[in-house]
């Protein structure tokens, strides 16, 4: 056979050639499956649009309703705290807090937590007695234990010790309620350790005369509230009072001056060396009025002494303030010397000269001079 004859081959009879498989988009089946497909997409994707609309929907109209009911009750709260219920408003605010926490913003719910910390200090106040000075005072001893209960107890018990107004347990559950949840009625914790910190501070300065770890109390308070106008003034002349401490046997007039400032508004305060701000504007005045007069400056020291004295007698200083009274009142009493005259006037005959009259010669001081130390030691110690 030629090779360039093309050879033909005859189909086997009785058997069919193989049918030619279609495209998937060109089988009538294809269209109908990928229409199935687009159908469920675009319900699937309405539905969900849907939902999410009808979720945004039911939150604006939640809060709609939600903020008319927590303005109600946060006037309402104001009302009740300006007539004296305190215990009303914190159960409305506590009802804000519990109930539409989800409806606030920050900053609303910062305003409600500083309104909620002031009215637990002004409940806490209500027929509290004003701290005294305790003679000997006393650090409690505390065992840290650790607590398993549960947050809700936690806060429960704290709220029982800060009713019994026993600060230090009532700081310690509040402690621990934040280390078992962080999160749990953050601002209903927040206002209660801010007024534990700030009363315990306040009795520290007050009764046991520890300044600075009171200070230290009030600052941490300040975190959570700002620090009402009576702990704030207290801290004030409490920083005051170891300020001037601080010039003590080193600048009597530095003394007088911050002293000065403290006693009047606070004449009791007094830290660990059991001396008062008065006893310390006391003595410094009477060590300054020393130091003056040493200094020749009489009627300013006199002024220092009798302000000394005025808040009670010292026979020992008594001879001083008196001797420095008078040095002050013969510097008065001197006449300023007078230019000579050029032409006197001359006497007539017929009529006799003055007699001069002799001036007399101040005395002395008295036989105890004033000396620079102190009537009362730094102690307090007479």
């Amino acid at each position: 056979m030629n090779e360039n004859e093309s050879t033909t081959q005859t189909p086997i009879t009785g058997e069919d050639p193989e049918p030619e498989k279609k495209k998937f988009f060109d089988r009538r089946s294809g269209w109908f499956i990928t229409a199935i497909i687009l159908v469920v997409v675009v319900l699937v994707a309405a539905a969900a649009t849907g939902v999410a609309v009808g979720i945004n929907d039911r939150v604006s109209l939640a809060e709609n309703q939600a903020a008319p009911r927590i303005e109600s009750q946060l006037a309402s709260a104001r009302l009740d705290i300006e007539e004296g219920r305190y215990e009303i408003a914190l159960s409305r605010l506590d009802w804000i807090l519990d109930e539409m926490t989800e409806f606030l913003s920050e900053d609303e719910l910062a305003e409600i937590g500083e309104i909620y910390s002031q009215t637990l200090v002004l409940l806490a106040s209500v027929g509290t007695p004003t701290p005294q000075p305790s003679p000997t005072p006393e650090e409690p001893e505390y065992t840290p234990t650790p607590d398993i209960r549960g947050a809700e107890d936690l806060f429960t018990t704290a709220r029982q010790l800060m009713a019994d107004r026993a600060w230090d347990d009532a700081i310690q559950a509040l402690q621990a309620l934040r280390e078992k949840d962080l999160t749990f009625r953050t601002v209903q914790v927040d206002g209660m350790l801010y007024v534990a910190l700030r009363n315990r501070g306040i009795q520290k300065i007050l009764a046991d005369g520890s300044l600075e770890p009171g200070i230290y109390d009030l600052t941490l308070a300040e975190r959570f509230a700002p620090l009402d106008s009576r702990a704030e003034g207290l801290r004030t002349w409490t920083r005051l009072y170891l300020t001037g401490a601080s010039f003590w046997d080193v600048d009597w007039g530095q003394v007088v001056f911050y002293f000065e400032q403290v006693y009047p508004h606070l004449p009791n305060l007094r830290d660990g060396t059991f001396m008062t701000a008065t006893d310390r504007f006391r003595i410094g005045a009477i060590e300054y009025g020393n130091q003056l007069a040493l200094a020749g400056e009489y009627c300013l020291a006199e002024e220092y002494f009798q302000r000394a004295l005025s808040l009670g007698e010292d026979p020992v200083v008594q001879p001083t303030a008196q001797w420095v009274a008078d040095e002050c009142r013969g510097e008065e009493s001197d006449p300023e010397p007078r230019p000579p005259q050029e032409d006197p006037t001359p006497t007539p005959e017929n009529e006799q000269a003055p007699t001069a009259t002799p001036t007399p010669t101040p005395t002395g001081p008295p036989s105890e001079e004033p000396t620079p130390t102190p009537t009362e030691d730094a102690n307090g110690e007479e």
